[in-house]
């Protein structure tokens, strides 16, 4: 909705699949039938060679990704070492300098990998700094999920000078990440009905992120407030690590938020638009927001994956029951890739540069590693 524009105090604000929505707030005899608290799904038996242990799995992250779209993720291959180290470090940059930490400043970056400055994230005045790394043809970490491309530059950008251990901290944990993610869509399959790798090919070569955020303290406002404006994702799934400080809630359908709290050690796991586009909307892309106050500081790091670059997605023919009509209309992947991720940003030097060069429905995201392609 429109900046200054009256809410109805009986209907709840969100963005989803890119534009601003509501819903009505049902109570008592108007209530739907809908979850009030989030699965934790034990995930012991993800590399269990059993297929019938993996398809007992399955079984339960169906259930909750048709009638929740969350669940939290226990015992997973993810160590805790990792995620211990992971939330350190993470501490550690954003306690640097400012003047080190804009050294790699995400205008740096064709892809926006980088630093994010304090930017306001809510309607109270609360702050929130970030960093991010993805997909990187020139990183040697990156061998064994990327395909090296003759001219490709830089996209990710790392506090080598500053924070020598925080780049092979990241890197420790992605390559735990990696592998859990990828396993996860196969679980998916099998939850779909489909067989276990049929949806690998459309991940060959994922797109995928991870983000750390921030929320410095506010100590003069004691009361939970709206941090991260109501919103569903985009991307296959997000995995999703919390510190001590409580925030994350969930939208049910009767527009009551439900809160998912941190668990040590476990990931709050949804999936998102492209997800719900594959499923004809059977899986859906669930709103949530991060609503909390701030005495202590707040970390957050979400690890994203999407489809690779080139695929062009739409309803899956073999999800369709008979006479289902498609709800979705065909997207390219790394199209809307770089739109969500440079879109928003209009003062970012690659964006400029793409605007001048072509309309957006050329946007491709093989020219962010490759800028020559514009020339």
């Amino acid at each position: 909705m429109a900046e200054g524009t009256e809410r109805d105090p009986g209907r709840v604000y969100y963005v989803a699949g890119g534009f601003p929505q509501s819903r009505p707030i049902l109570t008592g005899p108007d209530a739907k039938e809908t979850f009030d608290k989030i699965p934790i799904i034990d995930f012991a038996n993800l590399l269990f060679p059993s297929l019938e242990a993996r398809q007992k799995l399955a079984k339960e992250v169906g259930h909750a990704a048709e009638h929740v779209g969350f669940f939290y993720a226990i015992n997973t291959p993810v160590s805790n070492t990792k995620i211990d180290t992971i939330f350190d470090v993470i501490a550690r940059f954003f306690q640097q300098p400012e003047e080190d930490k804009l050294q790699i400043e995400c205008t740096k970056s064709n892809a926006a990998k980088g630093f994010m400055p304090a930017q306001q994230t809510g309607p109270h005045g609360v702050v929130r700094e970030s960093f991010s790394m993805g997909n990187d043809y020139t990183e040697p970490e990156q061998k064994e999920i990327s395909t090296a491309k003759e001219g490709a530059v830089s996209l990710n950008q790392w506090p080598d000078e500053t924070l020598p251990e925080f780049r092979k901290a990241i890197y420790a944990y992605y390559h735990e990440m990696y592998p859990f993610a990828k396993k996860l869509v196969q679980i998916f399959a099998l939850a779909l009905g489909l067989p276990e790798y049929a949806l690998d090919q459309y991940c060959c070569l994922p797109l995928t992120d991870i983000t750390m955020q921030y929320y410095p303290v506010q100590s003069h406002k004691t009361e939970p407030m709206e941090l991260l404006f109501p919103h569903a994702d985009f991307g296959t799934l997000t995995l999703l690590l919390q510190n001590d400080v409580a925030g994350l809630e969930v939208l049910n359908a009767n527009g009551i938020w439900i809160p998912a709290p941190p668990i040590p050690h476990s990931f709050v796991v949804n999936t998102g638009n492209y997800v719900e586009a594959w499923t004809n909307g059977r899986w859906p892309a669930t709103v949530h927001r991060v609503h909390a106050s701030l005495d202590k500081p707040r970390f957050s790091l979400p690890f994203f994956l999407s489809p690779s670059c080139d695929v062009v997605l739409s309803p899956l023919q073999e999800l369709l029951k008979e006479n289902e009509t498609p709800r979705y209309e065909e997207q390219n992947i790394g199209q809307r890739h770089v739109k969500a991720m440079l879109g928003t940003r209009p003062s970012h030097p690659m964006t400029k540069r793409l605007r001048e060069a072509l309309k957006e429905e050329d946007w491709r995201y093989e020219i962010l590693s490759e800028p020559s392609l514009l020339a």
